[in-house]
């Protein structure tokens, strides 16, 4: 079973760091540890003014089948809100992807995500279902409410205090098809995206409301976790990660804080990790990421690729 993945992307990402340089170390880590065809399509999401931009820089990456796609083209309505953020963007990329995807369930990445061993269809795929990890909600507790009320349901829905961990994650087309109607307000002229944009909208009067402003909180994986619990869908589309039966997870944490990683330890047989995130908040050069993950990384070294880094965008 292929899966499908989507890559929300802006060339200078989140805290001024490189994006567009740093995915080349996500590319050249799941090139290394990618089964041949498991990623059937790898779409990348970016602002209409750097597609072609993005076209030429990933020309190389073409084995992993990327689809680079405008964030109008896939969602339009983000041209009636010129001031919602990029990071709100990112999630509302997250869900809509679904209708585009052709598989039923897709990886969502972000640039700063590495894979750290073989990575095939049997672990992120048992029985059919897809992984899913879970994460304590009190990290986050205001996703949770906040979600909860634009779902209308209880917060408390599901295992007591349990969430879902964030990107990367699997997620099911179906699933977020399911989202996109749950969140569809009635009123014939708005959709989803207008009822989850306009929250964000300070000059809208009806933002004035205490009603409104509790929802403002909501995240893609709060918002896809409750919805699948909501229609009882969870267990049919997910299988949890880290127990006794299914052991492998989704995201580890151990690159953090990275003057203190041991990265020989992320990539250890052992470690249970399939991928983790060097964050952005670092604000480390791209380049420098990529000396210390090179040796892990690149069954074969590319010489060509630590030029990549030189190059200006």
């Amino acid at each position: 079973m292929a899966i499908s993945a989507v890559l929300p992307l802006k060339a200078c990402g989140s805290y001024d760091v490189n994006d567009l340089k740093r995915a080349h170390i996500l590319f050249t880590s799941l090139s290394t540890f990618m089964a041949p065809g498991l990623i059937s399509e790898l779409f990348i999401v970016v602002p209409e003014q750097e597609v072609e931009l993005v076209k030429q820089e990933y020309a190389r990456w073409q084995a992993l089948n990327i689809i680079v796609l405008s964030e109008d083209e896939l969602l339009p309505e983000f041209k009636r809100y010129p001031k919602m953020r990029g990071w709100r963007k990112q999630q509302l990329v997250k869900i809509a992807i679904a209708d585009k995807v052709a598989n039923e369930f897709y990886l969502t990445l972000d640039a700063d995500v590495v894979c750290l061993k073989p990575l095939t269809e049997q672990q992120l795929i048992v029985d059919g279902k897809a992984l899913l990890q879970y994460e304590l909600r009190a990290q986050h507790p205001k996703w949770w409410r906040s979600s909860a009320r634009l779902l209308g349901i209880s917060p408390d829905i599901g295992p007591e205090g349990i969430g879902m961990t964030v990107t990367p994650a699997l997620m099911s087309r179906t699933i977020s098809q399911q989202l996109m109607q749950q969140l569809t307000p009635k009123a014939a002229n708005q959709n989803w995206v207008d009822m989850l944009c306009s929250l964000h909208n300070p000059s809208d009067p009806r933002n004035w409301w205490i009603g409104r402003y509790l929802k403002l909180k909501w995240t893609e994986y709060s918002l896809y976790y409750l919805c699948a619990l909501k229609l009882d869908m969870l267990h049919k589309f997910h299988v949890i990660a880290g127990t006794e039966t299914v052991p492998q997870l989704l995201l580890i944490h151990d690159s953090h804080p990275y003057e203190h990683w041991q990265v020989a330890d992320s990539f250890a047989a052992e470690n249970p990790g399939l991928f983790c995130v060097v964050g952005s908040k670092t604000r480390l050069p791209p380049k420098q990421v990529f000396e210390r993950l090179s040796p892990f990384i690149q069954r074969q070294p590319d010489p060509s690729l630590p030029l990549v880094f030189e190059q200006a965008h």
